[in-house]
C-alpha cells in the first residue's frame, strides 16, 4: 500500500497498486507525483521500481519483445533516489531562476513578502523590553519550519506546479521536529570550529576591562591582544564554511523528501562533496547578489532573493535528484 502527496500538498491514502493505475489513467497522478511505500520515504512516482511499469503504456502483441539489457537500462533510471554523479552549472541555475521568476513573478511574490514581513515584525518586537525575549526565541522557532515551506514552495513552481499561499506553512504541519533539530545541530556543530577564537577573545577582552578597572580606568584592550583569539576565528572560519555548504541542501529536504533530519544532513553532505567547489561557488555568487540587493537601499532584495531561492532550488534539483536546469 502506498500514500501520495497531491498537488495541494495534502496527502492521501493508503492506496494500492491497482488504484494508483487507476488514477495514472484518469491522469490524476503521474510520474512527477510523489509516493511514500512502506519504508516511510517519499519518491517520485517514476523513481519507484515497482510502480514504474505503470506509467508504461501497454505493449501491443506485434511489439517486439524488450530484451533484458534493455529492461535493465530502463528501470535503472527509477531505482530509488538518485546517488549518482552530476553537473552542476551555476551560470544555468541562476539564469533560469531569472527565467522563471519573470514568468511566475505573482506566484511568488506574495509568499516571499509575507515570509520578509513575519521575520521582520519578529525581528521588530524581539526588540522590545521585557517581553522582546519572548519574540526573539519564537523566531528562532520557526525560522526553519517557515524557511524550509518557502523553499518547497519554489520548488513546486519550478516543478510547473502552482503552490497555494498557505504552502508557505507547511513547515508547521509536516516535519517540524525535524526541521526544528536540522537548524540547530547545524549551527551548533557548524560554529564549534569558531568556538575555541571565541572564548580565547572573551577572556581577553575580559581580563583587560577587569584589569583597567582595578586600575580606576577602563579601556579597551590593545590588539595584541586580540590577535590569539582572531586568529583562532580565522583557522575555525574554511571548517564551518566546509560544514555549511555541505548541509546547504539539507533543510528543503526534509519537508520536499519526508525523511529526518540525519538523513537529510548525510544525503546532502554525500552529495554536495562530489562537486564541492560547484556548491561553494553557487553560495558565493548568491551572497553576492544579495549584498547588491541590499545596497539598493534594501528594495533590490525583492529581486535578489527570490532569485536566490529559486536558483538554489534549480541546484537542489540536480545535486540531489539529478535534473538539470534548462
Amino acid at each position: 500500500m502506498y500514500r501520495i502527496l497531491g498537488s495541494d500538498g495534502n496527502e492521501y491514502g493508503p492506496v494500492s497498486a491497482e488504484q494508483l493505475r487507476q488514477w495514472i489513467a484518469e491522469k490524476r497522478v503521474n510520474g512527477e507525483t510523489r509516493v511514500q511505500g512502506d519504508d516511510g520515504v517519499w519518491r517520485f512516482l517514476r523513481e519507484v521500481t515497482e510502480l514504474v511499469v505503470l506509467l508504461q503504456p501497454p505493449v501491443l502483441p506485434s511489439s517486439p519483445p524488450v530484451s533484458s539489457t534493455e529492461a535493465r537500462s530502463i528501470t535503472s533510471d527509477f531505482e530509488g533516489d538518485y546517488d549518482g554523479d552530476y553537473d552542476l552549472d551555476v551560470v544555468a541555475c541562476l539564469t533560469s531562476a531569472w527565467r522563471l521568476l519573470q514568468q511566475q513573478f505573482s506566484t511568488l511574490f506574495g509568499p516571499t513578502i509575507m515570509y520578509v514581513l513575519i521575520l521582520f515584525g519578529l525581528g521588530i518586537l524581539g526588540a522590545l523590553p521585557y517581553i522582546g525575549v519572548l519574540f526573539s526565541l519564537c523566531s528562532f522557532v520557526i525560522g526553519a519550519p517557515l524557511m524550509a515551506g518557502l523553499y518547497v514552495l519554489y520548488l513546486r513552481v519550478i516543478r510547473g506546479e502552482t503552490p497555494p499561499l498557505g504552502s508557505l506553512f507547511d513547515g508547521f504541519r509536516r516535519m517540524f521536529g525535524n526541521l526544528f533539530l536540522e537548524q540547530w545541530v547545524q549551527a551548533i556543530l557548524a560554529s564549534l570550529p569558531l568556538l575555541a577564537g571565541f572564548i580565547v577573545l572573551f577572556f581577553s577582552v575580559g581580563l583587560t576591562v577587569i584589569m583597567g578597572l582595578a586600575k580606576g580606568s577602563a579601556s579597551w584592550p590593545a590588539f595584541a591582544a586580540l590577535v590569539p583569539g582572531l586568529g583562532l576565528i580565522l583557522l575555525g572560519l574554511p571548517v564551518t564554511i566546509f560544514l555549511t555548504v555541505n548541509w546547504m541542501f539539507s533543510l528543503p529536504m526534509i519537508l520536499d523528501q519526508r525523511v529526518d533530519f540525519l538523513t537529510a544532513m548525510k544525503r546532502s553532505w554525500r552529495q554536495v562533496s562530489r562537486h564541492w567547489w560547484s556548491c561553494l561557488a553557487l553560495s558565493v555568487v548568491i551572497s553576492i547578489l544579495n549584498l547588491f540587493g541590499m545596497l539598493c537601499c534594501l528594495v533590490g532584495l525583492l529581486v535578489t532573493v527570490p532569485i536566490s531561492i529559486l536558483a538554489t532550488m534549480y541546484a537542489y534539483e540536480t545535486v540531489i535528484h539529478g535534473r538539470k536546469a534548462s
